[in-house]
């Protein structure tokens, strides 16, 4: 079983980097055109999310779980 406060600690990182992430695409790409610098932010952005949900949802599941 996975430490429930290892996951929570680790989806407030993910959240983190989203966002700054987020932040930093929003930056780069102001007035200019697409770059694969910007593709490549917005892979590990799609990335971050997908992992940030899938690891909310395993805590999710651990607390109904123990009910």
């Amino acid at each position: 079983m996975v430490n429930r406060d290892s996951l929570k600690a680790h989806l407030e990182e993910l959240t983190r980097k989203h966002r700054a992430l987020d932040e930093h695409i929003t930056d780069v790409y102001r007035g200019i055109e697409v770059t694969d610098e910007v593709r490549r932010l917005k892979t590990q952005k799609l990335w971050l999310k997908d992992e940030i949900h899938r690891i909310a949802r395993q805590l999710e599941e651990n607390v109904n779980g123990s009910e």
